[in-house]
């Protein structure tokens, strides 16, 4: 299992703060955001550049493995000093 956090307008788009869920077929980044974001990127509430990813607080690209245990995190950019 892996605990997934939103962050920002990725917890208002997801709808939740956490989520705690299996490893996806495919394991990267990319199908698991495809996965969790499947509605609001088809109706256009984000794109697939609006979300950043990190994996146990590193900032990751979308082709990251993922591995049971990990934690991911989605958040939109930040902005400010």
């Amino acid at each position: 299992m892996i605990e997934v956090l939103f962050f920002g307008k990725m917890a208002d788009v997801a709808g939740r703060r956490s989520l705690t869920i299996g490893v996806p077929d495919g394991g990267t980044l990319h199908v698991l955001r495809d996965r969790i974001f499947a509605d609001a990127l088809a109706q256009g509430q984000v794109t697939a550049q609006d979300i950043r990813m990190s994996v146990n607080k590193v900032v990751a690209t979308s082709d990251r493995r993922i591995d049971d245990g990990d934690e991911v995190a989605f958040f939109s950019i930040f902005s400010g000093g």
